[in-house]
């Protein structure tokens, strides 16, 4: 018996070890190189990655210890629809980040330029667009009603939404460089972005609990202004340092290219569309439907499961533009490896996962207090929510990369239709509280799970099939 158990453990880690070989560094073809880039941006985006998680697990108990749970709900509710501005470039972003990889592939220095300086004018003009439009229906728009809080808050909630709505405008147009980042195969940096903000922003949060006493304000203020600074400050530095023959300039802007970054950007607008409807509006259903203190303990629990989703991002990040230009390259032998890798990563992936679901309440007791309540039913959902989005992400990534989205778009529309009726209709009427928001989210996301494999390898398929003919 001991004989058998020792050779399943042996066969396991055997699996997990061949599914790593994509973190071995070396470069001696083309081809390694593409994978040196992949695997170093992997390295370097673990370790900035870690740190970052490690900072957001601490802003955890020492914002909730700072606001009351009332106001942390406020709070999460309100990044959750900031959050949408990322997705009102109308998919311009992801456009820009595939056409800017096919031009470098393709060593069309002035074409990538022209991509740069077109994208930032367009986002520019919808920036102005959206903030003109904010402003005329800020004055309208009952804020404690939105956020479904007492009024006693309302003045202290319009000052927050205003500020930090600014800022966040002006962090939508200058995070553009992100999608320059990962063109260039350097992901990594887009990570050590997010750790140098979430250190300033604990070190901010921290100084707040010492001098001042529960001021959403306060801290919607600073959060937002230090999450600004920090993108700035990397985008003023690497564009007039290491990406200088991509600078952004007036002289470049060619609104003849708007048409080859809006083809594909329209397609990524609909799926980013449907995308914010999955994931970003579950606490503004819990919110209106439950309360805002039960965002407190959905909030606590994903973050608890989603350092599997962090770590995970880390390693499929770098590889959309390493598709890109694999695929433009035809060099599918190289994409079906690192998909096979990527499946095997399931495996230790899903034994994790398992794990933080058993010690769930332990975790969480020992992380933040033993005030927060949830049910089991929450965790276990949750878990399922995760393995299914890695899994998903696996094929996403792959088909993102060569442009291939119509059916993730078609079928990401479904999903964010019934997502909203299915989360109220399970949270309200079967009483499965915010335990039935992600279990919506699990169905909206399961049509992709069985879809995603088959179009990717149909599609490889059919090119290996059109080389070899």
């Amino acid at each position: 018996m001991f004989n058998e158990n020792r050779i399943i453990i042996y066969k396991l880690f055997s699996k997990i070890k061949y599914a790593l070989n994509i973190f071995t560094l070396k470069k001696d073809t083309v081809k390694d190189n593409r994978s040196y880039k992949v695997k170093k941006n992997i390295y370097l985006g673990f370790i900035y990655r870690i740190a970052s998680i490690g900072i957001s697990y601490l802003l955890v108990p020492l914002t909730l210890g700072y606001l009351d749970e009332n106001r942390y709900g406020v709070w999460m509710v309100l990044l959750s629809v900031l959050s949408w501005l990322n997705f009102l470039d109308i998919g311009l972003g992801n456009g820009l980040r595939n056409r800017l990889s096919e031009a470098l592939a393709s060593n069309q220095k002035e074409k990538a330029r022209t991509f740069v300086s077109t994208t930032y004018a367009i986002i520019i003009l919808i920036s102005i667009g959206i903030f003109l439009v904010f402003l005329i229906a800020f004055p309208w728009i009952n804020w404690s009603h939105f956020f479904n809080i007492s009024l006693v808050y309302s003045n202290e909630l319009a000052r927050l939404v205003f500020w930090v709505f600014l800022f966040y405008i002006l962090k939508f147009i200058i995070s553009l460089c992100n999608q320059v980042f990962y063109a260039y195969q350097d992901s990594s940096l887009v990570s050590l972005t997010n750790l140098c903000s979430n250190l300033l922003i604990l070190i901010f949060i921290y100084l707040l609990t010492k001098f001042t006493s529960g001021s959403l304000f306060f801290l919607g203020a600073g959060y937002s202004l230090l999450g600004f600074l920090v993108i700035l400050f990397f985008s003023i530095f690497f564009y007039t340092s290491k990406y200088r023959e991509v600078l952004p300039s007036f002289k470049y802007v060619d609104f003849k290219e708007v048409k080859s970054l809006a083809n594909l950007g329209i397609k990524f607008f609909i799926l980013q569309i449907a995308v914010i409807i999955i994931f970003t509006t579950d606490n503004m259903i819990i919110t209106q439907v439950l309360g805002p203190e039960y965002v407190t303990s959905y909030n606590i629990v994903f973050k608890l499961f989603s350092i599997v989703t962090f770590a995970y991002t880390i390693i499929v990040t770098p590889l959309w533009s390493a598709y890109t230009e694999a695929y433009r390259k035809k060099d599918f032998l190289w994409i079906r490896k690192i998909l096979n890798k990527l499946n095997k990563l399931m495996v230790p992936i899903i034994i994790f996962v398992l794990l933080i679901a058993i010690f769930a309440r332990k975790i969480i007791y020992f992380w933040v207090g033993p005030n927060i309540e949830y049910s089991s039913l929450l965790v276990i959902f949750m878990g399922i929510y995760v393995l299914i989005l890695v899994w998903n992400n696996i094929y996403a990534y792959f088909l993102n990369g060569i442009g291939k989205i119509k059916l993730q778009m078609i079928l990401a529309v479904i999903g964010g239709i019934v997502n909203i009726p299915l989360s109220v209709y399970f949270a309200k009427y079967l009483n499965l509280g915010n335990s039935g928001v992600i279990l919506a989210t699990i169905i909206s996301l399961s049509i992709f799970a069985l879809a995603g494999p088959i179009q990717t390898y149909n599609i490889l398929r059919k090119e290996e099939t059109i080389i070899n003919d």
